[in-house]
């Protein structure tokens, strides 16, 4: 591997070896080539593709060809209620989160970092219309998309350094863990928040997802230890931290601090507590590596439950053994995922093995909502 050292501490890096066999794939879901790298610094304990120059170059390339959400044609993500099925926008449960913490005025400045496709701006524009709105991203793709959204004043490309103005609230949506030197850039944040603004994260919680770690383009794989870490090392002050609200992700509300209110918090933020980030680590790469043998093992070709991270790492893992998609957000029903038809899970092939390439509880859940269809749903082993 590459001398680097942490992006976040500058701690030495021990490289995770066994990672190594995986193919990987990208944050827009896409398979990506395999014998990436994964590292835990051995002083703050963060796992993290280690921001060599390599590195640096892949990234460009997966964002040069961005297309987010393809597998519903644009349109944002569901997250499921594992027990009853019901969904909603991952946008619509941030805000309805935010909405909990009863710390937003009726009206304010919102900058949005990484907008995408402006899917956060629609849902808290429609719930705080008042509000003035500017994003940021790194192209124009979607400029007129955005642009056009109630109560959004502009698109602005470029990095935020270049930006002149103080906003109430700063947003980063599945966003930070995309970025090196988390601290650092959180800093530059500071600096565009009015005294007293708020900062908003959403983040992939390793903690729960086995899958964050192939994803390429993921510099920072976050636990609520290293997510606080970073926030009290960037001189914020923590208000509110859910992990269970939107399932495998953190999501953190923050507030801009005074200078000298909390330096000795951010000094020994990271040190003080490095976490179980290898142990998390190494585990995952364990279960994926049964996961991968047990889907190998079966006999036939066979369906993938989902269309997202996990079931396209296991797609590109097993080539021309999966036949099928089976998704149950309807907006991907009827399209195609890496060249294959993706069916609603009444109308699946019938007879046909279906993995579920997720966690155990969460394929448990699944299989027992859909128990009455002929298919036969294959679960994670361990």
């Amino acid at each position: 591997m590459e001398l680097v050292n942490c992006h976040i501490c500058t701690g030495n890096l021990l490289p995770l070896e066994e990672f190594s066999v995986f193919s990987q794939v990208t944050s827009d879901c896409r398979p990506w080539r395999g014998s990436g790298q994964l590292a835990v610094c051995q002083r703050c304990g963060a796992v993290q593709k280690p921001i060599t120059e390599n590195w640096l170059r892949e990234a460009e390339q997966i964002y040069a060809d961005y297309e987010i959400y393809s597998q519903g044609g644009g349109d944002e993500q569901l997250a499921f209620d594992q027990g009853t099925g019901a969904s909603e926008s991952r946008s619509q449960k941030i805000v309805d989160w935010l909405l909990t913490t009863r710390v937003l005025p009726e009206t304010g400045k919102l900058l949005d970092i990484g907008c995408g496709n402006g899917a956060f701006l629609r849902a808290i524009g429609a719930r705080y219309p008042k509000w003035v709105m500017t994003g940021l991203e790194l192209d124009r793709r979607n400029q007129q998309v955005i642009e056009s959204i109630p109560g959004v004043l502009r698109l602005h490309v470029g990095n935020i350094e270049s930006i002149k103005e103080r906003f109430n609230l700063i947003v980063l949506i599945h966003a930070l863990e995309h970025i090196p030197n988390p601290v650092q850039f959180l800093q530059s944040v500071a600096d565009h928040l009015t005294p007293g603004g708020l900062l908003l994260i959403e983040v992939p919680d390793m903690g729960k997802s086995p899958f964050d770690i192939l994803i390429s383009d993921h510099c920072t794989h976050f636990t609520i230890d290293i997510l606080k870490g970073v926030v009290a090392a960037a001189g914020y002050k923590l208000l509110a931290l859910n992990a269970d609200f939107i399932p495998k992700e953190l999501s953190l509300l923050a507030q801009r601090s005074a200078d000298d209110v909390h330096k000795r918090v951010r000094e020994a933020a990271l040190e003080n507590s490095p976490g179980n980030g290898s142990n998390v680590a190494n585990a995952h790469i364990a279960w994926l590596t049964s996961l991968l043998k047990q889907s190998l093992a079966i006999e036939g070709r066979v369906g993938i439950f989902g269309t997202s991270i996990a079931a396209t790492w296991l797609t590109a893992s097993l080539g021309a053994k999966v036949a099928f998609f089976v998704d149950e957000d309807r907006k991907r029903i009827g399209l195609s995922h890496m060249s294959l038809p993706i069916y609603d899970p009444a109308h699946a092939p019938s007879g046909m093995n279906i993995i579920i390439p997720m966690r155990a509880d969460i394929a448990a859940a699944i299989a027992k909502r859909f128990d009455c269809l002929k298919c036969k749903f294959i679960l994670p082993s361990v």
